[in-house]
């Protein structure tokens, strides 16, 4: 067992007995998946545990009276976490990615995702960076999938010279940097396949239901950049490194400050100006111009 794995747990004890008064070893062991001498040995060191000063009064009581435990001094972890704004701003876009993949079949997510923004604070615009009507076809890949049936895709790969008919067999749509893919088996090819939506023409359903149906583990597509995309360099503040995790970087300058600058290419540059949008001046495009000059369009839309 870790050391970052025991310190996890104990910081998770507090919290856990304060809402139990009274509870047993046994009860925290079986709720925590660890012996109950394990409980033991965590709570002898949470003694040692406090707030900031850790001197009179600011040390955590820990009672233990035969097998039940009770924890005081420690009412400021009563209060429930609130995430920080980057993790509150990638559970809003989760959601609204899945929300977007699933349409109105799950109109909770809906009522869901409102709660959250509201909770959190953030606007309704703030972190829309998916904009569905831009897709063509979304809406019959849906359907396929909803209702079982082959898609016939008129669609450009990379390597291809012209768009060219393809029959495949939808087993899932993604989300992934901004992008929809589609995945499913490719009959011309025999094989798995994954799709962009962008680079489609032509998008229909066939009367044929499916004929090969998804793996039992299918992972995400992710992009993969091409030599020939769009190279872009952003500047972030330490505010601004969650932008890092969510692209996929070739370069990194770190600075003194705790910022960086990033080098990465794309092949979806709307998308990386909206995230540079949605850092609210933690970011800022170096280059190229033309970026530069997207993200002030829409700043000035919101």
């Amino acid at each position: 067992m870790s050391a970052t794995t025991d310190v996890a747990r104990m910081l998770t004890l507090v919290p856990w007995f304060l809402e139990r008064p009274g509870a047993s070893l046994d009860e925290a062991a079986d709720a925590f998946g660890v012996p109950s001498s394990v409980i033991r040995r965590d709570l002898g060191h949470l003694d040692f545990c406090g707030l900031p000063g850790l001197g009179g009064g600011a040390l955590f009581d820990v009672s233990l009276v035969g097998d039940r435990v009770v924890v005081s001094m420690a009412d400021e972890l009563r209060r429930p976490l609130r995430p920080t704004a980057s993790e509150g701003l990638r559970l809003v876009l989760t959601v609204d990615a899945v929300m977007g993949a699933l349409g109105e079949e799950l109109p909770a997510l809906r009522t869901g995702i409102d709660k959250v923004r509201a909770a959190l604070g953030i606007p309704e615009d703030v972190a829309d960076v998916l904009d569905a009507d831009e897709v063509p076809g979304l809406d019959v890949v849906r359907a396929a999938l909803r209702d079982g049936v082959r898609l016939r895709l008129t669609y450009q790969g990379r390597s291809d010279t012209e768009p060219a008919p393809r029959e495949v067999d939808p087993w899932s749509l993604h989300i992934q940097d901004g992008v929809w893919y589609l995945q499913g088996h490719d009959h011309g090819v025999g094989e798995r396949r994954t799709f962009r939506l962008d680079r489609t023409s032509g998008i229909e359903t066939l009367a044929q239901p499916i004929a090969v149906s998804a793996p039992d583990h299918l992972p995400a597509p992710r992009y993969a950049p091409a030599p020939d995309d769009l190279e872009v360099v952003i500047e972030v503040d330490p505010e601004g490194r969650w932008l890092e995790g969510a692209v996929v970087v070739d370069a990194r300058e770190d600075r003194n400050d705790g910022g960086a600058v990033l080098t990465l290419r794309t092949d979806a540059p709307r998308w990386i100006a909206r995230l540079v949008l949605m850092a609210g001046g933690a970011a800022r495009v170096v280059g190229p111009d033309a970026l530069r000059d997207e993200v002030l369009r829409l700043a000035t839309d919101v």
